[in-house]
């Protein structure tokens, strides 16, 4: 499936050094993929395809920080006019993939600066 992107907006991302380490929490990553309408009464850009708000919050605690936040974009799937439930697993993971690599590369930056180290690579695998 082809699609069409808007920019990603970081609605939030939070960084927090941990002066004593955190237990109990559970680290979570999550794609949603809510459908939405254009603004207005022009409802032409349906006409193309589908559009989707694809949603990414997350929280992790590492060793040495926290970091939670939500990541989004809104995204067109050309051509496709199903329920969302339709959209296969490869499609979601590649309308998703460049907000993962978002959080990675925020965070990269942020530790970078927050450490005064090399920055911390995050690795992600998909359940």
């Amino acid at each position: 499936m082809e699609f069409k992107a808007n920019p990603i907006i970081v609605e939030k991302y939070n960084f927090e050094t941990l002066v004593e380490p955190e237990e109990g929490i559970e680290n979570n990553i999550m794609v949603q993929l809510n459908e939405v309408e254009p603004a207005g009464e022009d409802k032409s850009e349906l006409e193309a395809g589908k559009i989707y708000k694809v949603d990414v919050p997350f929280s992790l605690v590492l060793e040495r920080f926290k970091i939670d936040g939500q990541i989004s974009r809104i995204v067109q799937v050309l051509d496709f006019f199903g329920e969302t439930n339709e959209i296969d697993q490869a499609t979601a993971q590649e309308m998703s993939k460049p907000l993962i690599d978002y959080i990675k590369r925020l965070t990269y930056e942020v530790t970078e600066i927050a450490f005064d180290l090399p920055g911390y690579k995050l690795d992600f695998e998909s359940n």
